[in-house]
């Protein structure tokens, strides 16, 4: 079973519940709604075609609302404009006059906070220019290189602070439209710091949600301030489309690995996106390069990769994910186990902690298949999943929310079930499971994690061996490890 997770973007390729089944088959574990293009009812209309799809999956698939955010573009309007180098054009807020080269763009922010000396990128850095004459209503650009503007296209200001509001009243709507339907994960777009990830959880939260919620790093500001953002947020995404124009391209390599890094080192799960089979959207083989890129992702013990036009508008979103899913098994079976400084992991709770790392360290003493982690907030198994073990977790909780939250750590497969009442129950429920999911065989050794006494919330307090099919000691005797 693959532990890398895989997201596919819903649109209209996939715009139907055959097709879902199909990339569900295919190895898809959770559908990404993008909030960018169309409106409430679209977005509802597609989640209950994903839980239609996948309500007689063995296992939950997750639904994850990506909200857009303040995205600067141009105004739009007829033609291409044909840049080249050395040519000056002007922007302005409001209209364009393509005639007279002056070019709308749709927030004032933009004229008003970009100064002599910076940049601006349109088109995800397709035509670069640098601002040689800034003012209150127009600013003059000159073209660094030749190209043709299209209406409508994407601006970055990769100098230039603007005093924009990260979450606008469109996001405050499509936030409440996610917690409205149940979705299980809220993406953040364009965040800059922690205080944006405040702000969405108490939006969140006054709507009687409990989504958690996912950073997408794309804005330089948010490099600068990486580890406030991963404190206070439940995951990252690296968003390598925006973040590559906001950046240097150069630099994507090494700031991959060291969000990466300090994801797991503060135990969130971490997703990198964007163009990760991009030539899939025509072709229905990825090039070598694209295939480098998932795999090295999986050698850093991602916990998902992403798919975007791929699934969303591409002419070959089933093969996408087959291909992205086979990359994943031939590399998981290849790579190697990356050593993990627990000292320097920020968590508090010591005893869970220790759990965590003895389980994730027993493959040194004894060889085990699985790991059943019974959790009620899911804590432990995301512990567990951050130590890289081999086997793979399987998390039982009585919470369906809960399960739904563990959809993104990587090795984890949430089972929702009610939780025993002592130790010879919870071995009766544990092969149950093994044997309706085919995670054990008899004979299998396997590791049980939970909390004592049973039936109550307290934390993570034991772990113990046991052999599927073993028959429990006779009554007097200790319940203990079991051999």
């Amino acid at each position: 079973m693959k532990k890398t997770r895989i997201i596919a973007t819903f649109g209209p390729a996939i715009d139907s519940e055959s097709s879902i089944k199909k990339l569900i088959s295919a190895g898809v574990n959770i559908f990404r709604i993008n909030c960018s293009h169309g409106d409430k009812a679209s977005f509802v209309a597609a989640i209950r075609k994903i839980r239609r799809a996948s309500s007689k999956n063995q296992f939950p698939i997750g639904v994850l609302f990506d909200i857009c955010g303040p995205k600067l573009r141009l105004d739009h309007f007829e033609n291409d404009l044909a840049i080249k180098q050395g040519e000056r054009i002007t922007i302005v807020t409001g209209k364009s006059d393509v005639t007279k080269r002056i070019i709308g763009v749709n927030h004032p922010a933009v004229i008003e906070s970009i100064k002599k000396g910076e940049r601006l990128f349109i088109d995800d850095g397709n035509v670069r220019f640098n601002v040689v004459q800034s003012g209150k209503k127009r600013v003059i650009l000159e073209a660094e290189n030749d190209g043709a503007i299209s209406g409508g296209k994407g601006i970055n200001l990769p100098d230039t602070e603007l005093p924009l509001a990260t979450i606008t009243d469109k996001d405050k709507k499509d936030i409440a439209t996610a917690v409205e339907c149940g979705a299980d994960y809220i993406a953040l777009s364009f965040v800059r710091s922690g205080d944006d990830m405040i702000e969405a959880r108490q939006i969140v939260r006054k709507l009687g949600g409990r989504q958690p919620l996912i950073a997408k790093l794309e804005k330089r500001e948010a490099i600068e301030r990486l580890e406030n953002i991963l404190l206070l947020s439940d995951g990252v995404m690296v968003a390598r489309g925006d973040l590559g124009v906001e950046l240097p391209p150069e630099q994507l390599p090494y700031l991959q690995k060291r969000i990466i890094h300090l994801a797991n080192r503060q135990h969130k799960p971490v997703i990198v996106a964007t163009q990760m089979l991009e030539s899939m959207r025509f072709n229905p083989r990825a090039t070598r390069a694209e295939i480098n890129d998932v795999a090295s992702a999986v050698f850093d013990y991602v916990d998902a990769v992403m798919l975007s036009a791929e699934t969303a508008t591409g002419k070959y979103p089933v093969q996408a994910v087959q291909t992205m899913s086979n990359v994943i098994e031939t590399t998981e079976a290849n790579a190697v186990r990356p050593k993990v400084d627990v000292e320097s992991h920020l968590i508090g709770s010591k005893i869970p902690h220790a759990i965590a790392e003895a389980v994730g360290h027993t493959d040194k003493y004894l060889e085990t298949t699985t790991i059943f982690a019974f959790t009620t907030s899911g804590f432990t198994a995301m512990l567990i999943s951050n130590l890289f073990p081999p086997q793979v977790i399987v998390a039982l909780t009585p919470d369906k929310r809960t399960a739904a939250s563990l959809l993104l750590c990587r090795g984890v497969y949430p089972v929702v079930l009610r939780q025993p009442a002592s130790f010879e129950t919870m071995r009766t429920l544990i092969e149950k499971v093994g044997s309706k999911y085919n995670f054990v065989k008899k004979d299998d050794k396997i590791i049980i994690t939970g909390g004592l006494p049973f039936g109550s919330t307290a934390p993570t307090n034991f772990m113990m061996y046991h052999t599927v099919g073993q028959k429990p000691p006779a009554k007097g005797k200790s319940e203990g490890v079991s051999q």
